[in-house]
C-alpha cells in the first residue's frame, strides 16, 4: 500500500484527492497528442524526429517509443489533425507529418482545457516543495 492509498493519509489538492487530480480529465492520452500537435505546429517532422524532440523537451517525464508515437500519428492523420507525405515522392522513406488547420484548432481547445489542470499541479508541487524544504 502506498502512502497515497493509506487510510490514514489523504493528500488533497484544492480540496480534491491528489489521485483524482493526477488521474483527472487531462491524462497522457490528452497530453501526448497535444505535445505532438504543438511540435508539429512549430515545424513538420518525421516520427523519429518527434521522438527526439520530445526527449529533449521532457527528458524521461514522458516515455515515448515507436509503439506509442506511430499509432498516434496515424490516428491524428485519420481524424484530419495532421497530414503526412513521403519525403521522397518516388520511394518510401520517411513520412513527414504536418499539422492541419483542424489540428491547430484542436490544439487550442486542448490547451485551453489543460491550462487550469497544469496550474493546479504546478501550485501543488510548489506548496509541497515549500513545505518539505523551507528554511528552518
Amino acid at each position: 500500500m502506498s502512502l497515497l492509498e493509506s487510510p490514514h493519509v489523504i493528500v488533497r489538492v484544492h480540496d480534491r484527492p491528489v489521485d483524482e487530480i493526477l488521474k483527472g480529465p487531462i491524462k497522457s492520452k490528452t497530453i501526448f497528442p497535444a505535445l505532438l500537435l504543438h511540435l508539429l505546429e512549430e515545424q513538420p517532422d518525421h516520427g523519429y524526429g518527434l521522438m527526439q524532440r520530445i526527449e529533449q523537451l521532457c527528458g524521461d517525464l514522458i516515455a515515448v517509443n515507436t509503439n506509442k508515437i506511430y499509432p498516434l500519428l496515424r490516428r491524428l492523420e485519420e481524424r484530419g489533425f495532421v497530414s503526412a507525405s513521403w519525403d521522397h515522392p518516388t520511394k518510401r522513406s520517411r513520412r513527414i507529418y504536418a499539422i492541419t488547420d483542424a489540428g491547430v484548432e484542436r490544439l487550442e481547445r486542448i490547451k485551453g482545457a489543460m491550462d487550469p489542470y497544469l496550474k493546479t499541479i504546478e501550485g501543488a508541487v510548489a506548496r509541497l516543495r515549500q513545505a518539505l524544504y523551507r528554511a528552518r
